[in-house]
């Protein structure tokens, strides 16, 4: 059975037999797939997620780069949100940024970052503001679609939790093509955070 398939398993089993799903994932070899997988059970296990997210931390440092160690958190993030342990959610949400600097190119540091966003999102919306803001701020110094499709969608999701807020992070898109996305999804209402867990 391949990674994917045996994510896609334990996220089928998770809700209702914790025990089986995490003995499964923890037999996944590929770490990214794997991370995925224990969050997936940190998220509905009936006990503390603590343990079960830090061995999720420890699968994704096992990852083949800086981008996938860093973006893969972003789930084991969201389940600890999730389960109303924001204060280890935003903490462990700040260790990942001070990290996610170091990707390269530009374009995967984006993608990281917006994976990240949705996680904020099931924090505050402080921590929404903080992501948001570094999307802009990597997309203001290199030009590349995905960098520009990222901090689009990141004004977008920040307009939903605090629509001043967006609105002057999207005055201070430099360029003038991009400022104007950015406008019209904030005229369109915004966009919702992806969801990590189903």
């Amino acid at each position: 059975m391949s990674a994917t398939k045996q994510r896609d398993l334990v996220a089928r089993i998770a809700k209702t037999d914790s025990r089986r799903a995490l003995q499964k994932a923890r037999k996944i070899t590929e770490p990214w797939f794997r991370a995925q997988a224990l969050a997936y059970v940190a998220r509905y296990c009936d006990q503390d997620p603590t343990s079960i997210a830090n061995q999720a931390a420890k699968a994704a440092d096992a990852c083949v780069d800086t981008y996938q160690q860093c973006a893969v958190r972003a789930w084991e993030i969201a389940a600890l949100a999730e389960r109303s342990h924001s204060k280890s959610a935003a903490s462990r949400l700040k260790a990942v940024l001070s990290k996610v600097q170091q990707i390269e190119p530009p374009a995967s540091q984006s993608e990281a970052l917006i994976l990240l966003l949705s996680a904020a999102a099931h924090i505050n919306s402080n921590a929404v503001e903080t992501v948001a803001k570094m999307i802009v701020q990597v997309t203001d110094c290199h030009s590349h679609w995905r960098c520009d499709r990222a901090a689009v969608n990141a004004i977008g999701i920040l307009y939903r939790f605090n629509p001043e807020s967006a609105a002057h992070l999207s005055q201070s898109v430099s360029n003038a093509k991009l400022r104007s996305k950015c406008d019209r999804i904030i005229a369109a209402g915004g966009s919702s955070p992806r969801s990590f867990f189903w």
